[in-house]
C-alpha cells in the first residue's frame, strides 16, 4: 500500500508542476488569434478601399469621356454650322445638371479646346481637346476631408474636313 501512496504522491507533484501551463497556452492561443484577426481586418479594409478607388476612378473616366463627347459635338455640329473652339467652356456638373445620370453623381468635368495648327495649303484646322473628370464618394466640397476623390484626364486631337 505504501508504494501506491508514493506513486499517487508523485502524480500529484507532477500536476503541481504543470499548474498554470494550460493558462499560458490558452493566453498564447488567444493572442495569436487576435493578431491574425487584426491582420485579416486590415487586409479586408485595404481591399475595400482599393475597390472603392477603382469604381470612383472609372466614374471619373466616364465623366471626362462624356464631357469630351459633348465638346466634340459642339466643335463639329451635324448641321454644318460654324466650328467654334471655345478655349474655356463652363464645367459640366453631372450631379446638378438635371440629366439624372445615376453613375455620375458627385462628378464634374472640365474641358479645354485649342486650335494648334492650320494646314497652309488645304486650310484644314487641327484641334486639341482635353477633358478632366473628377468624381468623389460624396459631394465635392472644399472642406470635405473624408471623401475619396479621383480624377481622370483624356485628350483628343481632331481636324476638320
Amino acid at each position: 500500500m505504501m508504494a501506491i501512496s508514493l506513486q499517487s504522491l508523485n502524480v500529484a507533484s507532477c500536476f503541481k508542476k504543470q499548474r498554470g501551463s494550460a493558462i499560458l497556452m490558452t493566453l498564447f492561443i488567444i493572442i495569436v488569434l487576435i493578431l491574425l484577426g487584426g491582420a485579416l481586418m486590415r487586409v479586408l479594409s485595404t481591399s475595400s478601399e482599393a475597390i472603392a478607388q477603382e469604381v470612383i476612378g472609372t466614374r471619373a473616366y466616364m465623366a471626362a469621356n462624356s464631357a469630351m463627347q459633348a465638346e466634340l459635338q459642339k466643335l463639329f455640329p451635324l448641321n454644318d454650322a460654324a466650328i467654334q473652339c471655345n478655349a474655356n467652356p463652363p464645367p459640366y456638373d453631372f450631379s446638378s445638371s438635371g440629366s439624372d445620370i445615376d453613375g455620375l453623381y458627385h462628378c464634374t468635368a472640365s474641358t479645354t479646346c485649342s486650335n494648334y495648327a492650320t494646314h497652309p495649303e488645304t486650310g484644314e484646322q487641327f484641334y486639341r481637346l482635353t477633358s478632366t473628370g473628377k468624381c468623389a464618394s460624396s459631394a465635392l466640397q472644399s472642406n470635405s476631408k473624408g471623401a475619396v476623390v479621383s480624377s481622370r484626364t483624356i485628350q483628343v486631337e481632331a481636324r476638320n474636313l
